[in-house]
């Protein structure tokens, strides 16, 4: 068992890979450290299950994060308790359990108030953000994430802030309004280029590049996806690498790419389902349909189109639901 400075400094370590997005480096430097070591410290315990979820690991991420709930209660370390109640609500988020995501969330958002823990009210309040807007309740997913916007800047925490933004421009999105989507994806840059986290950097251009694609700038968005792969690629973060590859292949669909976007539309989807991130694999699934009906390949289109309804109404997003209800009919008045 390591000192208590030994054990200061292996933190230190772990928060400053962390804070830059390094998150398989985390997981590489705390798997050369025994268990032990990183058990007695719920700080360690929390930020290494967090590494595993960002990489895409998440059974192992929800059983270090447990680990690390665990020795807060013991520690009665409340400040603790509440970011790992988070954590656990963003994982059960992330692989589809909507409810218990919710429910994780609701009980740290009050702990986190009380112990005046800035971060993590940001960290929840955004999270409640993301599983309003999947439920497709626009304005309320707008009141959570300026709740997460105002904790953060009390946090003085530029990635929270870079991650808000991000959300604010896929809430507009989804709506339809690209030039604010646009605008938000804009301040997330900035903010992740401030805060040196490279992880969150490449993420934010991810949405800046999709927003300009829906916009109908094709080549701009594919050549800001090839850079954003290269930097996922560099850091190993396989999850928004998924992400992204799904806006890869929407450029190669706009541009005569069509047999290269139908491959990766579905090497997108056994990635997400590999990942355990069922929004994803809808969202392919869906992108992947509309793809087809523009081929005329009509009872595949309706095939995947019935395949990424059924993934959406499984997490709730009643909003892309009814938007494939709406495919579905007009193909059916085309017959």
């Amino acid at each position: 068992m390591k000192d208590a400075r030994e054990s200061l400094a292996m933190l230190n370590t772990v928060r400053e890979l962390t804070d830059t997005g390094q998150h398989a480096a985390v997981v590489d430097y705390l798997g050369r450290q025994p268990d032990p070591d990183i058990e007695q410290s719920p700080s360690l315990a929390l930020l290494y299950g967090t590494a595993f979820g960002r990489i895409g690991r998440g059974a192992e991420g929800e059983r270090w994060v447990q680990v690390a709930l665990e020795r807060a209660r013991e520690k009665g370390d409340r400040t603790i308790e509440a970011s790992a109640l988070n954590a656990l609500g963003g994982m059960a988020l992330e692989s589809g359990r909507v409810d218990e995501a919710a429910g994780r969330l609701m009980e740290a958002l009050p702990e986190a108030k009380q112990q005046n823990d800035h971060k993590t009210v940001g960290l929840s309040s955004n999270n409640l953000g993301l599983i309003a807007n999947l439920r497709g309740d626009y304005g309320r997913a707008v009141g959570w994430y300026t709740t997460a916007l105002a904790a953060f800047q009390q946090a003085d925490d530029h990635s929270g802030m870079a991650m808000v933004h991000h959300n604010m421009g896929l809430n507009f999105q989804d709506q339809g309004d690209l030039e604010k989507a646009l605008e938000e994806f804009e301040s997330a840059v900035t903010e992740a280029v401030a805060a040196g986290n490279r992880r969150l950097a490449a993420a934010t251009r991810g949405g800046r590049a999709e927003t300009r694609l829906l916009q109908g700038d094709a080549e701009f968005a594919r050549r800001e996806i090839e850079r954003v792969l290269a930097a996922e690629r560099e850091l190993g973060d396989v999850v928004n690498e998924a992400e992204d590859l799904r806006v890869l292949a929407g450029t190669l669909a706009e541009s005569n790419g069509t047999e290269q976007a139908e491959e990766l539309f579905k090497d997108v989807i056994l990635r997400a389902e590999h990942l355990n991130r069922p929004v994803l694999a809808a969202q392919a699934e869906r992108d992947l349909a509309h793809l087809l009906r523009r081929l005329r390949r009509d009872d595949e289109a309706k095939e995947h189109a019935r395949q990424a309804r059924v993934r959406f109404e499984h997490v709730g997003a009643a909003a892309q639901v009814e938007k494939l209800d709406k495919f579905l009919s007009e193909g059916a008045a085309k017959h």
